[in-house]
């Protein structure tokens, strides 16, 4: 009834919403959790099918987390190391002990279940519903313990940020053209830069995207900067910053 419930309430909203599509996100949960009732009443045949699957497919998953990690710090296997270089360029692994206890412990967790999942125990009505939520909750957590800082470093502006701080002076400050939240933000935060509107003046530098940077020529007190540098994220090869100097005074 709960996870009824909360279907309902959610499809409600949606229904009385202006972006109904928000609303229903809301619904996938509870949803999948009405889906996995299903399990209990299938076919013997298809519950096994379920549950031999269920084992390849998370055992699979987590036996090429547990590859990719150790290439990433021993650098053997080659070719997992190799892949991680070409996608991540310049990624510098590192190792926590306690993000490798938390996944070894859930690794030996999932052995353990599997051996009792084969064995033979008295019927119960969950026991088909055991693999499918351990397997997901295993590989999200080995995602989030051994491969969160390649994640980190491959969908975040932390790199980025930091090649544009080496090409400045310390504690220089700089004028953000027409920069979105992210670059703003990643800016400010891991960058530690002074970033303020164009409008306020003072500072000698100046970073805008590839899409704006042609404007600087042609808008209204936007002249007197030359090219400086640009610098791409190390992942996203389209997203770029361009660093620009003054030359007149401001």
């Amino acid at each position: 009834l709960l996870p009824l419930w909360c279907a309902g309430a959610a499809l409600g909203a949606a229904l009385g919403t202006a972006s109904p599509e928000r609303s229903l996100l809301l619904a996938l949960p509870p949803l999948a959790t009405l889906a996995a009732f299903a399990l209990p009443t299938l076919e013997r045949m298809v519950g096994a099918l379920v549950d031999w699957f269920t084992l390849l497919f998370f055992s699979g998953c987590a036996c090429i987390v547990w590859v990719v990690w150790i290439a990433m710090q021993t650098g053997v296997p080659w070719q997992p190391a190799a892949n991680v270089e070409r996608l991540a360029p310049g990624f510098v692994p590192s190792f926590s002990w306690v993000a490798f206890a938390c996944a070894l412990a859930a690794t030996a967790a999932w052995l353990w279940l599997v051996k009792w999942r084969v064995g033979r125990h008295r019927a119960a009505i969950w026991k088909s519903l055991v693999l499918p939520a351990a397997g997901a909750a295993l590989c999200w957590l080995l995602l989030m313990t051994l491969w969160l800082p390649l994640l980190d470093y491959a969908r975040s502006d932390v790199a980025l940020a930091q090649r544009i701080m080496r090409e400045l002076p310390a504690g220089a400050c700089a004028h953000g053209y027409r920069l979105n939240a992210e670059h703003s933000t990643a800016l400010r935060f891991h960058g530690e830069l002074q970033l303020k509107p164009l409008d306020q003046g003072g500072c000698q530098w100046l970073i805008t995207t590839p899409e704006t940077a042609g404007q600087l020529g042609t808008a209204s007190g936007l002249s007197g900067w030359t090219r400086h540098a640009q610098h791409q994220h190390p992942v996203e090869r389209d997203d770029k910053l361009l660093i620009y100097r003054r030359i007149t005074a401001p």
